[in-house]
């Protein structure tokens, strides 16, 4: 029986499979769908109870909007609601006011909520971390292993940070046939990290293919975040789509790209876009205006190019068909050409010895070395490597990387343990686990009898331990949970509680009892 919807490892190569970069570096598709997944709990669920819908999750959009539905549903039950953005969550202890999340100072980065469980206070808490504690309210978010839950946090945070910071006078939209100024270093705000900078092929766009310019500009007239739209995309059942490409922004900044499809969205310019963030550099990854996948679809665009004309690297439309001159966001179709090539056209360049590219630094160098930034691939001069840290042979950027406060290694933030203890993320699970015992005993309050850490004193009490060593009671602590579970080896005297009386008289021993005890 098939219990996954793909039908053989070829069809998991499409999916999961590995991807080879440059100097045979490897990286792997959609890892944190996969590693959803292949849980053998989640596996043995659908075999139990026959729904595999949970296993037969097809892409990173589809994974987000799943397990946001199945959250939601999971904490129908709590009292309260929690309001943000377009979602609306239950709590136990958490509640929005008429401010639905926003806070007064401002402050994007962080949710204003009622905590109802400290007498109905009003806080503020960071969107992450927020998220998080409504997720692990639900008895299916606590199912969820920690890439996914770490993976949802950001997800939230950027469209948090962009829901914000949307209505920002000073961003304003433009799309128009004016590519040559989005592919302008002059024009662009910082670097974009995109290979096709400067590179003047962006003829492609006006001689090829239907395609319009779109980009955000700040108060100063800089453009900080850009992307292409085809206005006739055709889906296997001839309808007709308008879908953003795939976004760049100052600085792989996330929350730039997220405004810059919001500000499209609401402009109604776009039907879908490419997804932002991990998985964006899957050519099926769209997805419509409502955040659901499009990636069961099957789409292609008309493109009329020649061997030898100029061809920007293509993203998505890259399965060329030269006969049928058409463009095809998947690669199970009859197709001539990849166009996923920086040479500048489908011949390539002649040139008997050409220089490589460092597209970080947008430079020519003599090697370069692959790195990864925010995700996205890119290249580096072998020589200028200094934002970056080398990770089990492979360079990430700085910006991406966390020191744990554990072991002090340097690890990828993404892959970070998350401590609810400390309020901290660690390389590992081990490393957290480390971290939360020296918290505890630095922090928390320790119970003889129980031999752990309670972190409120007040779950604790004592008790009189008879010492038959010293022929003496020593002051213990005990949990009051425990105590009360295990009352039948405890004996109330006198308002003292004591695990040991005197047989003969049914009290607690004495001194003078003591003594004779000694001398016996």
């Amino acid at each position: 029986m098939l219990y996954y919807n793909f039908k053989d490892y070829a069809g998991f190569k499409e999916r999961f499979g590995m991807v080879e970069h440059g100097n045979g570096e490897k990286s792997r598709k959609n890892k944190i769908l996969l590693a959803y997944i292949k849980q053998p709990s989640l596996f043995k669920q659908a075999v139990e109870t026959g729904d595999y819908s949970l296993i037969n999750i097809a892409s990173m959009s589809e994974l987000k909007q799943t397990m946001l539905e199945r959250i939601k549903q999971s904490g129908k039950s709590l009292r309260y609601e929690v309001k943000l953005i377009n979602y609306t969550f239950k709590s136990s202890k958490f509640e929005t006011d008429e401010f639905n999340g926003l806070c007064e100072d401002g402050d994007p980065k962080s949710c204003r909520y009622i905590n109802h469980s400290n007498e109905g206070r009003i806080f503020k808490m960071k969107a992450g971390k927020f998220i998080r504690s409504l997720i692990l309210e639900t008895e299916f978010g606590q199912t969820l292993p920690e890439q996914v839950l770490n993976w949802l946090s950001e997800e939230f945070t950027q469209e948090w940070q962009t829901f914000t910071l949307s209505t920002f006078p000073e961003n304003k939209l433009f799309v128009n046939d004016n590519f040559a100024d989005i592919y302008s270093s002059d024009r662009c705000k910082g670097n974009f990290h995109s290979c096709m900078t400067n590179e003047e092929f962006y003829t492609y766009y006006q001689d090829s293919v239907k395609a319009k310019a779109a980009y955000l500009e700040n108060e100063e007239g800089e453009i900080i975040a850009r992307c292409i739209i085809f206005p006739e995309v055709y889906d296997e059942n001839g309808k007709v789509w308008r879908l953003a490409e795939r976004q760049y922004s100052t600085e792989c900044d996330d929350v730039l790209k997220r405004a810059l499809v919001d500000a499209l969205i609401r402009g109604n310019h776009i039907d879908g876009y490419k997804k932002v963030g991990a998985g964006c550099s899957d050519t099926r990854e769209f997805v419509d205006i409502n955040g659901n996948s499009l990636a069961d679809k099957k789409f292609y665009i008309n493109c009329r190019l020649e061997t030898y004309g100029t061809l920007s690297y293509q993203d998505s439309f890259r399965y060329y068909n030269y006969s049928e001159e058409k463009a095809y966001n998947y690669s199970d179709c009859h197709y001539s050409y990849c166009l996923d090539t920086t040479d500048g056209s489908i011949d390539g360049d002649d040139d008997d010895e050409p220089q490589e590219y460092d597209s970080y630094h947008d430079a020519d160098a003599y090697e370069v070395v692959t790195v990864y930034v925010h995700g996205e691939r890119e290249t580096c001069d072998i020589d200028r490597l200094d934002d970056f840290i080398e990770i089990n042979g492979t360079y990430y950027h700085e910006d991406d990387v966390t020191i744990c406060r554990n072991c002090g290694k340097s690890y990828l933030s993404e892959d970070g343990v998350y401590s609810e203890i400390t309020d901290n993320y660690y390389c590992c699970e081990e490393c957290r686990q480390k971290a939360d015992e020296t918290y505890k005993q630095q922090h928390w309050y320790y119970s003889d009898y129980d031999q752990s850490y309670f972190e409120d004193t007040k779950d604790l009490t004592t008790y009189l331990h008879w010492d038959w060593n010293v022929v003496n009671y020593e002051v213990k602590t005990i949990s009051k949970h425990s105590l009360d579970k295990y009352s039948d080896q405890f004996h109330l005297y006198e308002g003292v509680y004591y695990d040991r009386l005197n047989p003969q008289t049914g009290m607690p021993y004495y001194a003078e009892e003591n003594e004779i005890l000694q001398s016996a």
